[in-house]
Order: C-alpha cells, then structure tokens, then sequence
C-alpha cells in the first residue's frame, strides 16, 4: 500500500494530521507511515510515541515524498513546490480563501 507522510505543521500551529494511535491504526489498514521528525511536539506527542506505534520518523524531505501527506493545514508554495505530482493532500484546504491554491495543487 502507499506511504503515508504526516508533516509537521507551521506558523504556531499546535495541532498535528495524526496522533500515535491514529497511526498503529493507519498501520493496521495496510500503510507505510512516516512522520516529520517534530511533527507532534506541539500536540505532546514527541517522536518516540510514533516510533513506538510503528512509524519511521524521518526528515522533512522524506515525509514529503509520499504519495499521501497529511497535515491540519493547507500547504504552502514551498511545500506545495516540493511534492512531487500526483501527491495526494489530505488536510483542510479552504479554497475559498486562497482560490489559486487549488491551481498551484493541479
């Protein structure tokens, strides 16, 4: 199945896409999940949780290779920049807000 990357989110967010528990279940469903080193700090749960759950806790690089990445917010142009095409986003978008996100993802 595919790799799921759960990046560390930016600009004070607190929230993380994934808790540890969420990822033994993502694990149990068939997925590779790699978290952001630091992706859960904000949220009290430090790497060692999601290591612990099964995840590979990598750098921000590896975790945004994976064909499905998970985060609370929408990406920015330099994370949206370093995807490769075809990757999936799941996280809260808002395009109304900011309408020429949708065309920087195409």
């Amino acid at each position: 199945m595919a790799r799921l990357g759960i990046v560390k989110e930016g600009n004070g967010e607190t929230r993380v896409a994934a808790t540890p528990d969420t990822v033994a279940k993502l694990l149990l469903l068939g997925y590779e999940v790699v978290v952001e080193r630091g992706a859960g700090a904000e949220s009290s749960f430090p790497d060692s949780q999601y290591k612990t759950a099964g995840a590979i806790v990598a750098d921000k690089k590896k975790t945004w290779a994976s064909e499905i990445v998970m985060k609370v917010n929408a990406p920015t142009d330099a994370e949206i920049a370093s995807m490769a095409p075809g990757t999936t986003v799941i996280g809260v978008m808002a395009p109304g807000l900011r309408p020429e996100l949708l065309a920087a993802m195409a």
